[in-house]
């Protein structure tokens, strides 16, 4: 049904209700359909009887009541604003086809291109890998120092058949992460630095009682583990040298005070690197650098010269803050005489890459000591670094010497 007051787009505002009904409009109640004469340019609107008594009433007064007048002036700005807004969306639908239609546009164009239409080249042997030299980092193996897993709160168990066990991972696992690098370089030469407190000497008194053998048995275990590691790179490595770089640490020490400028004289690492040497004496893949002081220097690719040393000289204690900011006091200063690419040490028992300086981990991990300066639980691991002959340092990772991992229990679990 439609209202009497009507025009060809909703409710007329009511200065122009006045005029329809002067126009040739006849209106009959609902269901009341009159006939139209042919030709006719009358049309019919039907009403409800409300609407029939305001026709009426308008037709014996002439006017209309104010409420239906408003509400047609309501009822015409709600109709201009609904078509306001239905003019918007339709524009912002038109944007979004635009856009739809580029995106297809574009698809098809990549959908017309091939699946073969440019083929990459693996690098090969042919080609020419990148030159690059592996450093396997050993350090703090502590062979003969005892560690019961009833002072660690059982983090971890070492005696002197684990400490074999995890030195044959260590040469086996650093092989085989060079063996995966191959991949990318061409790998021939291998740096085994091996960073000093192989054996933990007499240097605490403590030692004297918790130690399963004296520092010269233990230095003779020692050589046992790295001479045999050795052979194993040499008859499996495919190596064209392998440069074993010496350092000796504070715990192999002879005397109970450390010594400075005779400290390679009174150290059984010191004795142990040369014993291992002379064996190695009549292979020409093996090479010794061994330091007579604190540090030692050597140079790959005549350009990057590399700063190794235990680490004892570098005053941390287990701050807050982590070591880099002490060690790179270091550097700086040890830099200003004699300038490094890149410093590698351990003593920390913690593995650290800080960019121009990698802190190695240890053999032993987690023993007494580490709970009682309160340093960060690290499972045993040591280091490898990967030095490009173009770029420098481009990869450091850990080599981890237990077949298992080490779970440490969550906060509140019995």
């Amino acid at each position: 049904m439609y209202s009497c007051v009507t025009g060809e787009s909703g409710p007329l505002p009511y200065q122009k209700q006045a005029g329809v009904f002067s126009r040739a409009i006849l209106f009959t109640r609902e269901g009341n359909m009159p006939e139209s004469k042919e030709g006719s340019k009358q049309r019919y609107v039907f009403l409800n009887e409300e609407e029939w008594e305001l026709i009426d009433n308008f037709r014996k007064t002439g006017t209309l009541p104010d409420s239906h007048l408003l509400q047609s002036d309501l009822n015409a700005v709600k109709i201009k604003e609904r078509n306001l807004q239905l003019k918007d969306r339709y524009k912002k639908l038109l944007r979004e086809l635009e856009v739809a239609n580029q995106r297809l546009e574009h698809l098809s164009e990549l959908r017309g291109i091939p699946a073969s239409s440019q083929t990459i080249v693996p690098d090969s042997q042919a080609n020419g890998l990148p030159d690059a030299a592996a450093i396997m980092v050993a350090g703090d193996w502590h062979v003969e120092e005892r560690v019961d897993p009833q002072t660690v709160n059982d983090m971890n168990d070492y005696g002197l058949e684990e400490a074999e066990r995890r030195a044959i991972e260590f040469f086996k696992n650093g092989l085989r992460k060079v063996r995966v690098l191959r991949n990318g370089y061409n790998i021939r030469t291998l740096v085994l630095a091996v960073l000093g407190d192989i054996i933990s000497g007499y240097i605490h008194e403590e030692l004297l009682e918790n130690n399963l053998l004296s520092p010269v048995e233990a230095s003779r275990l020692a050589k046992k583990f790295i001479c045999a590691g050795i052979n194993y790179l040499l008859k499996n490595g495919q190596f064209d040298v392998i440069r074993v770089v010496c350092c000796f640490g504070n715990h192999g020490r002879t005397s109970q005070r450390k010594k400075f400028a005779t400290g390679y004289k009174n150290s059984y690492e010191w004795l142990l690197y040369h014993s291992i040497a002379d064996a190695f004496e009549r292979n020409k893949r093996v090479e010794f650098v061994i330091a007579t002081g604190y540090h030692v220097y050597d140079t790959l690719f005549d350009r990057y010269t590399i700063r190794y040393h235990h680490g004892d000289e570098i005053k941390y204690r287990g701050g807050v803050g982590g070591m880099t900011i002490p060690v790179n006091k270091a550097i700086a200063k040890w830099n200003s005489i004699r300038p490094a690419y890149l410093d590698i040490f351990g003593h920390f028992h913690e593995t650290v890459d800080g960019g121009q300086f990698v802190a190695n981990g240890s053999l032993i991990g987690y023993n007494a000591y580490a709970i009682s300066i309160k340093a960060q639980f690290q499972e045993p691991k040591q280091s490898l670094i990967l030095i490009e002959k173009e770029r420098g340092k481009s990869f450091v990772a850990p080599i981890h010497v237990t077949k298992q991992p080490v779970r440490i229990a969550p906060i509140g679990a019995k």
